[in-house]
């Protein structure tokens, strides 16, 4: 039997270089592929962030919301002895509380000392209930709530030697009534009246806002009347 010589022909170099463009070729398309998947992940991150700056900043207004209302709920209460006592349904407390995390970031591994902020009990250590506002202005989605804190030791008149006990000497921060020095007020502030030789009692108010996302924020201020 016969066989018949087959002959191979060597693989010329234009063809050697073809298959290696080729193999270039899926290289770089590859490498781009990634680029583009790293430029959609970088997009969707830089969109998450502006999302929540968003959020951040309508909670920050809604928490400038919950303060205004507090502060025109003091301004309202302010005559008389409306002030002297605790007013829990209002969220008014008529000592600093010191015992409390007011923002849970003193003691974050601990309930004991918290607020009730959102309905549920009070941590034992501490008896405030915040008041649930919806002062107008605040976008859906929002709950503001707050507490107020006279900056006092005890309850009572802040104007008497003792407290509302008789036997606990009072002690209050307050603004001196000599001109402008110690005063919150001086220049543009809350309200519109004038300084005077009034002593003046300051009052802590803590805001809290819950938002979308997992959105939670506390403003705190001081004012004095």
């Amino acid at each position: 039997m016969r066989r018949r010589a087959v002959c191979r022909r060597p693989v010329s170099g234009v063809a050697a270089q073809r298959g290696l463009a080729l193999i270039v070729v899926l290289l770089a398309l590859l490498v781009i592929s990634f680029a583009a998947v790293a430029l959609l992940r970088s997009s969707d991150t830089s969109t998450l962030v502006s999302g929540n700056l968003a959020f951040q900043r309508s909670a920050l207004a809604a928490g400038d919301a919950g303060t205004e209302a507090a502060i025109a709920w003091l301004v309202a209460n302010s005559g008389g002895g409306v002030l002297f006592d605790d007013d829990d349904v209002n969220g008014y407390f008529a000592t600093t509380a010191d015992g409390c995390d007011l923002t849970g970031s003193r003691t974050p591994a601990d309930a004991a000392d918290d607020v009730d902020w959102t309905g549920t009990d009070p941590g034992p250590d501490c008896n405030l209930v915040a008041l649930a506002a919806t002062p107008p202005g605040v976008a859906d989605g929002y709950a503001v709530r707050y507490v107020i804190n006279r900056v006092c030791n005890a309850t009572g008149d802040p104007n008497s030697i003792v407290a509302a006990d008789g036997v606990t000497p009072m002690a209050c921060s307050r603004a001196g009534g000599g001109a402008s020095e110690g005063s919150t007020r001086a220049g543009a502030s809350y309200g519109n009246t004038p300084l005077s030789g009034t002593v003046q009692t300051y009052y802590r108010i803590t805001t809290r806002i819950d938002g979308p996302r997992g959105t939670v924020r506390y403003v705190q201020a001081l004012v004095v009347l």
